[in-house]
């Protein structure tokens, strides 16, 4: 596997990586090192492992809303399958009905016609 060194909270770090996820290695690190820069307010005035506890925080955070997210989506695509299967068996009701509705017709058109 090859390697990349990057810079993660401002240390510098040897990552091994899978070739296809080098992209995905390189967002991951930009987004680290964007919170890292939204906590610059703080740098100087509490540690380096202070600021590092509130992204972490922030991220498992966002990872719970997520999985509270993909939750809720579960249960509408749960919800909205149950609503296919009665739409059509619905449909399938009214062709049925429509069948029935069709030979009363053509019986009722041949009894006028033998009238």
């Amino acid at each position: 596997m090859p390697d990349l060194e990057v810079i993660i909270f401002n240390q510098k770090l040897k990552l091994s990586y899978q070739e296809n996820e080098k992209q995905r290695l390189i967002d991951a690190v930009e987004k680290l090192n964007k919170n890292w820069d939204k906590f610059s307010n703080l740098h100087g005035k509490v540690s380096d492992k202070k600021i590092i506890t509130l992204i972490c925080l922030e991220l498992q955070d966002t990872l719970v809303d997520i999985k509270v997210l993909e939750d809720k989506l579960y249960k509408s695509i749960k919800k909205v399958e149950i609503l296919e299967k009665e739409l059509n068996k619905n449909n399938e009701e009214i062709s049925n009905t429509e069948i029935i509705l069709d030979e009363l017709y053509n019986e009722l058109l041949q009894i006028k016609n033998n009238l």
